[in-house]
């Protein structure tokens, strides 16, 4: 009797979660943005048959680039002028209108993940936004999103240039200029070949996986251990990350502490500092066709950054 009523118990439950999956399959929730989105576009276009256009994953598939974008299965209005006003997902890309300087990167040609990062194939919020685990290229968001420009565009590291589009990186380039990190740290992008210090030419490219390997995050208060939150807390505080294991028993295991000074930077400078450092990029991982770099006039001059 007691087995049956088991029996009778695990085969509802059973039916139940397959019912559940077999609605959660029918109705995700990129769905639910797009209808709406489509519902929002038809008063735009004052047509309401586009309200009823069939529901589908978008998906800008870039050979050069060797990516695959579907964000704009639930971004629709990301290119329409006419959401700049709308919430998100519905919004306008951030400086898309009025021919700024979004628009001169046609989503057709760059997608979306080349300059954000993150998981362009998934379709749920859980998956693409905030921080994703074991992802090894996490989403970049304001201000992160600035160290993925010179991808493509080397001539920001030269200390003629200034773009106030991305002034937290101009800002963190001036600050590393300003308290002298060549003299230590080697950053080709920079002129500099130091050795006294790591090599930072190409921390941008490390995954999260290569950089988690090889660094303490055991004294990181944040609960992500991103290599982003790792840098910002230890230019805050060089000596609490990187104390060093001097009093270790076994003296093969005993580290000096960072000779990184404590420069008493505030949140601002360290995040300046955080979006440099993770610009720096190697152009040898990230295979940036060429024809995706910027048409400026001498941009030979500027290839120097690369190396």
């Amino acid at each position: 009797m007691v087995k049956h009523a088991l029996f009778a118990v695990f085969s509802v439950l059973v039916l139940f979660l397959l019912g559940m999956f077999a609605y959660r399959e029918q109705n995700p929730e990129w769905k639910i943005y797009q209808a709406e989105y489509y519902k929002k576009l038809a008063q735009v276009v004052n047509d309401p048959k586009v309200a009823g256009t069939p529901l589908k994953v978008k998906q800008v598939w870039n050979k050069s680039l060797d990516r695959a974008d579907r964000c704009t299965t639930c971004h629709g209005g990301i290119d329409n002028p006419a959401f700049e006003n709308e919430p998100q997902p519905y919004k306008t890309h951030p400086h898309f209108a009025n021919e700024g300087y979004i628009s001169k990167h046609s989503f057709e040609k760059f997608g979306c993940t080349i300059c954000h990062e993150g998981d362009g194939q998934a379709v749920t919020v859980k998956k693409t936004h905030g921080v994703v685990k074991h992802l090894d290229r996490q989403l970049l968001t304001t201000p992160y999103i600035q160290t993925a420009c010179t991808k493509c565009h080397y001539e920001l590291y030269s200390p003629e240039v200034y773009w106030p589009e991305v002034k937290t990186l101009m800002a963190g380039k001036q600050l590393a200029q300003d308290l002298g990190c060549v003299a230590c740290h080697a950053i080709s992008q920079l002129g500099s070949n130091a050795s006294l210090a790591p090599d930072l030419s190409s921390m941008g490219s490390k995954t999260e996986l290569a950089f988690y390997l090889v660094h303490d995050f055991s004294r990181i208060e944040s609960e992500d251990h991103l290599t982003r939150v790792w840098e910002f807390e230890h230019f805050k505080d060089p000596q609490k990350i990187v104390p060093g294991t001097m009093d270790a028993p076994n003296p093969k295991d005993r580290t000096p502490p960072t000779i990184m000074p404590n420069w008493g930077l505030t949140d601002e400078e360290a995040t300046a500092l955080t979006v440099f450092t993770l610009s720096l990029r190697d152009p040898k991982v990230e295979r940036i066709p060429r024809e995706y770099l910027p048409k400026v006039d001498g941009h030979e001059e500027f290839l120097q950054y690369r190396q």
